[in-house]
């Protein structure tokens, strides 16, 4: 059995690369499940209910439920190189699965129609993503060329924040849970935000500096942590 204090140590920084393919599948496969799930559960013809909230907010909530999928897939399969721990997807995807189905199972519901609120929620939530993909993106690029090998990245989204990925999880997950208009829903970025502080980026910080030495110092140094230009 696996302690807070191994998973501080292993969790998604290790350098053991694998394409843990298995894995990989599970979690997505889980997140599709859940769609799916709360779908059905929201249009069967069983259920009356379901079908009197607002249409267009059920199908902005749908899409951006199945673009996060395919971000969280091509994040996957295509960024991430390392082994990825049956623990970890347990750990970390169930929870991410069942908030996407309670953020759609209670945001179908809602028969508010769309207004400046939720403009300011798909701001947060493209915002959000393209932090995540973009930073991800470039990272990957600029890892591939042969001269950078070894060599920890520090360009591009990263000048803003030292974890600007996780950052803009925080900015999607905040938009997400605005358009279901469900005050609960505002937990779930609170949670992800100290999971961040107190668990993941104190351990991937301490993979960084172990593994990269004075370059992550000097970056560290004059670097947010989290959020640009405050923490």
């Amino acid at each position: 059995m696996v302690n807070l204090r191994d998973k501080n140590r292993t969790l998604q920084f290790q350098g053991e690369r694998s394409p843990s393919i298995g894995p990989k599948i599970a979690i997505i496969s889980w997140y599709l499940i859940c769609i799916a799930a709360a779908v059905w559960l929201s249009f069967s013809p069983t259920n009356e209910g379901d079908r009197l909230g607002n249409s267009s907010r059920q199908a902005a909530l749908l899409v951006f439920v199945l673009m996060y999928v395919v971000r969280a897939a091509t994040t996957l399969f295509v960024f991430v190189k390392r082994r990825i721990p049956w623990w970890e997807i347990a750990w970390g995807g169930i929870p991410i699965g069942l908030v996407l189905f309670f953020f759609l199972r209670e945001g179908f519901r809602t028969a508010q129609p769309l207004g400046l609120l939720d403009l300011v929620a798909a701001l947060l939530y493209m915002t959000g993503s393209y932090l995540g993909t973009a930073s991800e993106f470039s990272r990957h690029c600029w890892k591939t060329r042969p001269e950078n090998q070894g060599h920890f990245y520090t360009r591009g989204l990263f000048r803003y924040s030292r974890h600007i990925n996780y950052f803009g999880d925080l900015l999607l997950f905040l938009g997400c849970g605005i358009l279901t208009r469900q005050l609960w829903t505002g937990i779930v970025p609170l949670v992800m935000g100290v999971n961040f502080v107190l668990v993941i980026i104190p351990a991937h910080d301490a993979y960084l500096a172990m593994r990269y030495g004075s370059e992550f110092d000097d970056y560290a140094r004059q670097t947010k942590k989290l959020v640009p230009l405050l923490y």
